[in-house]
């Protein structure tokens, strides 16, 4: 296995690892608070039970955090020389409707020059940014529910690792807007706890400029590829969702 395609499953592993951890610290709080909350400890609180029905409105207020790994999708060049790492969402979101949420949150992800390269190069793409989102969510069953939803957002960014500055030296700063379109289906594991997978297409407002890295010092045929689009990609993850409030049943 290659140095790229092993760290990218190394860091893969390390979000899976991340979200299960944060996921079970995050239950035992909960079940901690209330259990310190109840008069009798012995006694399961009926606000940290899974409801019998579905709630007639969500929480009022939410916690979603999702990690994954970006898979470059379009432009063609673009898909050929780069490979994700991760990406990270951390979103705070409030209740518009009985089942309609809105909120604004924290995006973070790196990408990796990929194996695709004749020499050992360590280009980097790593962004930060803000999003907005609207979405719904959809009960199945008092356990299970699906959420559909779409960020808009913009992220500055950077390249580290670039091939023969020295010769060729480029600006490594790079900013774009993006909408982000996806789905998620969650587990209930208490009333106010979920885990889940998400799957969502990001389309970035913004083109892929092979000069900017020095594409074509990594042995990479540049003008074998097009890269007539803007770059995007397709995203697989986990997500976790945190409910503050009561809901109604």
């Amino acid at each position: 296995m290659n140095r790229i395609s092993f760290t990218h499953l190394v860091s893969s592993i390390k979000i899976v690892i991340l979200f299960l951890f944060f996921f079970f610290f995050t239950k035992h709080s909960i079940a901690q608070i209330d259990s310190t909350a109840s008069e009798n400890e012995s006694f399961i609180s009926e606000e940290n039970e899974i409801p019998a029905d579905p709630p007639e409105k969500i929480h009022p207020v939410s916690i979603r955090l999702s990690s994954g790994v970006p898979n470059p999708l379009s432009s063609s060049l673009f898909r050929k020389s780069m490979i994700g790492i991760y990406e990270v969402n951390v979103l705070s979101a409030i209740r518009i409707g009985n089942y309609w949420y809105a909120g604004l949150g924290f995006h973070n992800s790196l990408l990796s020059l990929s194996n695709r390269t004749k020499y050992n190069a360590k280009t980097k793409m790593q962004s930060y940014g803000v999003f907005a989102r609207i979405g719904y969510d959809y009960y199945h069953s008092q356990k299970i529910f699906s959420s559909f939803f779409i960020n808009a957002g913009y992220k500055k960014g950077f390249y580290t690792g670039i091939l023969s500055l020295d010769k060729k030296p480029q600006d490594p700063n790079f900013e774009m807007a993006y909408v982000q379109p996806g789905y998620s289906i969650n587990f209930f594991s208490e009333e106010r706890l979920t885990l889940g997978f998400y799957l969502a297409a990001q389309q970035l407002l913004w083109k892929f400029n092979p000069e900017q890295i020095n594409l074509s010092e990594t042995g990479i045929e540049v003008s074998k590829y097009k890269n007539n689009s803007n770059a995007g990609f397709w995203i697989l993850g986990l997500e976790m969702y945190i409910g503050l409030g009561k809901q109604k049943k």
